[in-house]
This record gives C-alpha cells, sequence and structure tokens, in this order.
C-alpha cells in the first residue's frame, strides 16, 4: 500500500497502457518519425495538423525531433472509474516562440474517437480549453530529451524518499531533504480552520513529488524563499533556501482567486510520473512502457511484473443446458457446438417471444449490450471496443481476420465504425448499418465531424449512404457541429439553410 497511489490507480493505468497507445502505432510513428517524416509520424499516432506551413515553419527545428507517440503516452487521462480516454479539452503547450505557441489539442469529448489535433496558437485561453505548461519538460515529447525524465522527477535518495512517502511520513521526507516543515495546525478552535488544515495535509501527504527535486528547483531560482502549491487549501512556504537550515511554513492559498506569488515553484512540472510506480510495484515491466520511457525509468523497476490474462488465449467456456460448451469465433460470428436444426429450433423460439438459452443467448448478447454476456466474451468484446477507440486498426484487423464478429458495440452504444471510419467498406459488407446510432443518438458521420475526423473520411461515409440529416438526442445536427468544429468541411456546404 502506498499513500501516494491507490491500488485501484494502478490497476486503471495497467489498462491504459495495454490499450492507449498501441504497440503498432508507437512502431509506425517511430519509423517515420526516424525517416525524417514528422508529418507521417503524425498521422500515424493520430495525430491531425491544423496549421498552415508558413505557421510551423516558426518550429521547424523542433517539429523534426517531435515523437507524437510520446506526447500520446504522457498525456492526462480519465482513469477514476476505470476509463482509458484522454483527458478532454486540454492544450498543452510544446514549444513558445514569440508570441506564437505549438500546442498539441485533446478531443472536445472524452469518451469519443482518440484524434488529437497540433496547432499554432497566438492566444492560449478561450475558456473552453484548461493549458498545460511542456515547455519547461521537452523530454515528455522531444526525443532527443527523453534520457532526462529520471533525473526531472527524481533526486540522489529517491528510494528513501518513496519509503517514507508510501507510509505517508511526508513530512520526515521534507526533513531528509533538509527542510524542518511543521505540521498544519490541529489546535482546538474554529472548526472550518480545523477541517481545511487537515485537508491541506492529506494533500500534501499525496504530493506525488520528491522534495529534493522542488527543493533544488527553487533554490535554481536564487531568491531567498519559495512558495509551493499544495492544494487550495494553503501553500507551503519555504524561506533561507540558501542556507543550510531551511524551514518552512503553511499560508493561505494564492493564485487561485488572487494573484500568482512571483516565487512560485510549478510543483505539476515535478510530478512523479505514473510509470515509475508500475515498475516499481511491479505491475508492468520496462519492456511493457513506451520504448522512450521504459529503459529511463528502468532503475526502479522491482525486478519483477504482473503479465495479466489475454482475453482472447483458450476458449470461452459457457454454460448450456446443464452442461459447458465451448465456443470459438469463426467467419465474423461465434460458433456454438449445436446442430443447425437446434439453431434453427432457436430462432424461432425467439421469433414467439421466448427467450434464448445457453450459447444462443450469448451469441445474441455479444451484438446486444442489454443482455448480460459471459465475461470471457465481455472481456474479449471490451478489449476489442478499446483497440478500436484507441486507434489501434492492426489489432482490430487482426482480431476480425480471425472470425471475431465485427457488429459489438461498446457501453456507450458507439460500433467499430463510430471509432474506425478506414473499416467502412468490411463493415458494411457484415451488415453494418452505416447510420447505426450510439446511446447520444450520434451516427457515426456525426461521430466523425465531430471528433475531428479526416475531410476524406468524412467524405467516405457520406458517399457510402450516410445520413445528412440526422439530429442526436440532445437536437444537434450535423449542421450545428459543422459551424462549431469544423470550418474545414466545406464539402457540407449544401447542407447550410
Amino acid at each position: 500500500m502506498s499513500a501516494l497511489v491507490p491500488p485501484a490507480a494502478l490497476g486503471a493505468w495497467r489498462r491504459v497502457r495495454r490499450h492507449a497507445v498501441p504497440p503498432a502505432m508507437i512502431a509506425a510513428a517511430t519509423e517515420a518519425r526516424l525517416a525524417g517524416g514528422w508529418r507521417a509520424a503524425c498521422a500515424e499516432a493520430g495525430v491531425r495538423i491544423e496549421a498552415s506551413p508558413a505557421q510551423l515553419a516558426r518550429f521547424a527545428d523542433d517539429l523534426q525531433f517531435l515523437a507524437p507517440d510520446l506526447v500520446r503516452w504522457h498525456l492526462p487521462r480519465n482513469v477514476a472509474r476505470g476509463d482509458t480516454t484522454l483527458s478532454p479539452r486540454r492544450r498543452v503547450v510544446l514549444v513558445q516562440r514569440g508570441d506564437a505557441a505549438l500546442v498539441m489539442q485533446t478531443p472536445r469529448v472524452g469518451p469519443g474517437p482518440q484524434l488529437l489535433t497540433l496547432v499554432v496558437l497566438d492566444s492560449l485561453d478561450d475558456g473552453r480549453f484548461a493549458v498545460e505548461d511542456w515547455t519547461h519538460r521537452r523530454y515528455l515529447w522531444d526525443a532527443r530529451r527523453t534520457g532526462e525524465l529520471a533525473g526531472a522527477v527524481s533526486g540522489p535518495r529517491a528510494l528513501e524518499m518513496l519509503r517514507l512517502q508510501d507510509a505517508g511520513r511526508v513530512l520526515e521526507a521534507w526533513a531528509a531533504a533538509g527542510v524542518e516543515i511543521p505540521p498544519p495546525s490541529e489546535e482546538a478552535g474554529d472548526r472550518h480552520a480545523l477541517f481545511r488544515n487537515r485537508q491541506l495535509l492529506f494533500s500534501f501527504v499525496r504530493l506525488d513529488a520528491d522534495p529534493s527535486c522542488l527543493l533544488a528547483a527553487a533554490r535554481e531560482r536564487g531568491g531567498p524563499t519559495a512558495s509551493f502549491d499544495v492544494s487550495h487549501y494553503g501553500e507551503l512556504r519555504v524561506h533561507d533556501l540558501q542556507t543550510d537550515r531551511p524551514f518552512g511554513e503553511w499560508t493561505k492559498a494564492m493564485g487561485y482567486n488572487g494573484s500568482r506569488p512571483p516565487d512560485r515553484v510549478p510543483v505539476a512540472e515535478y510530478l512523479r510520473p505514473i510509470d515509475l510506480h508500475l515498475l516499481r510495484f511491479g505491475v508492468l515491466s520496462p519492456a511493457q512502457l513506451h520504448p522512450l520511457v521504459g529503459p529511463v525509468l528502468a532503475p526502479f523497476w522491482s525486478g519483477s511484473s504482473y503479465a495479466g490474462a489475454d482475453p482472447w488465449d483458450g476458449p470461452v467456456r459457457v454454460r448450456c443446458r446443464g452442461e459447458w460448451h465451448e465456443l470459438g469465433w469463426s467467419g465474423g460470428r461465434l460458433t456454438v457446438p449445436h446442430s443447425d436444426d437446434e439453431r434453427r429450433r432457436e430462432e424461432t423460439l425467439l421469433a414467439l417471444g421466448g427467450q434464448l438459452q445457453g450459447c444462443f443467448a450469448a451469441a445474441q448478447a455479444w451484438r446486444d449490450r442489454s443482455a448480460r454476456l459471459p465475461r470471457r466474451l465481455e472481456e474479449q468484446r471490451r478489449d476489442l471496443m478499446l483497440r478500436a477507440q484507441h486507434g489501434d486498426l492492426a489489432g482490430v484487423l487482426r482480431l476480425l481476420d480471425a472470425g471475431v464478429d465485427p457488429l459489438a458495440r461498446d457501453p456507450h452504444g458507439r460500433t467499430l465504425l463510430h471509432f474506425l471510419p478506414e473499416l467502412l467498406s468490411r463493415l458494411l459488407a457484415a451488415g453494418l448499418d452505416v447510420d447505426a446510432r450510439d446511446r447520444r443518438g450520434r451516427t457515426a458521420l456525426h461521430t466523425a465531424i465531430h471528433g475531428n475526423a479526416s475531410v476524406a473520411l468524412v467524405r467516405s461515409l457520406i458517399d457510402a449512404g450516410a445520413r445528412t440529416d440526422v439530429a442526436d438526442d440532445i437536437g444537434d445536427t450535423l449542421v450545428d457541429d459543422y459551424r462549431r468544429h469544423r470550418p474545414d468541411l466545406a464539402l457540407l456546404d449544401p447542407l447550410r439553410p
């Protein structure tokens, strides 16, 4: 157990690392980057470029070393509920040149297709996006600088600090770094103040940063004091930084609704990456991380890792008529050990209002999210849909070629076509309706426009007969999304009233 990382978070991040940046995507993007094609690398990593050649020319020296798959790896994600998706509406500043910034932008909607956008902006904050600054953390995206990651987040006594912080002994960890800090006051009195101080200590215990790194960053600034934003309940202020006996005190939080202290150290730049914890707790091995991350953090590896079960290994066993039957995949359907006569009898029973049982119920439930699916099949369906959501086209094709039914839906009712319009012809040939709607009433075309798909993919859906006059459950039409988000889709001009 660790005060820094809850066990549930480790399990959620293991799922993220399995699906969110597919190995095939990393390999293809790396090959393109090493060949000198940063644009091709972006295409392989699911990054759409929305900037003119003149805008990009200012960042030419930076772009040739951009590893877009590494950016995707490090971007913030929503894991609190077990999701694997990117945190939506984030603008991550990679480089700042004068008043222009090279920015990687996450999707507008979290659960949708995980497409990124590379833009050049003169103004970062328009109220719709949260902004993160990676300009001082080039090791998160610059292929030349990835070796700096470990040194940026860990000091010379990194393991000692981790042991103390795991145990919740954060004040001792800071003392070991050379700073004496009193605990927030627990004196009786104002109950609101007592609550705030307890919450402040709670946040301080969970501050996942090496105190030595924070102290070194503060001293590099050259001033006598430094402020560290712990939470909105308060800040840690350290005095006498340039002496061998600095000391800390707790102050009221500033910079949330007031002015930002000029000596504040940006704590977010020194937070440990989750991969460090995945290694030291044996959740993953260095080989299971991004190849630009695993070797750098390998010194923290415990030496063992949990391989995890592959849901596609071995047959699926289903209880049917008092017996265990083995099911498999062939020709795009679930194969069951029953004769054609038995299948026709079950289909007749269903047509008369009856309920399917055993193997036949499992085959029906694969396509119907309202029906209960056996656990192994549910794991397989989840794996298939997560691969699709995160752009693992090679992985999805491999499963479809092995005979897996392509007409599955994810928990939000979306089909493979909602995530991978590239599979349009194959999915239509398998019987998928091009206008199939998810639980929000959105078709694949609706999702493509809202999710920043390429003009070519949007055109292919329209050419395949996708309706352009549909509205989702809240009344948004394709024209509404086109007007708000996709001025580049001139092919939709005829739809405008």
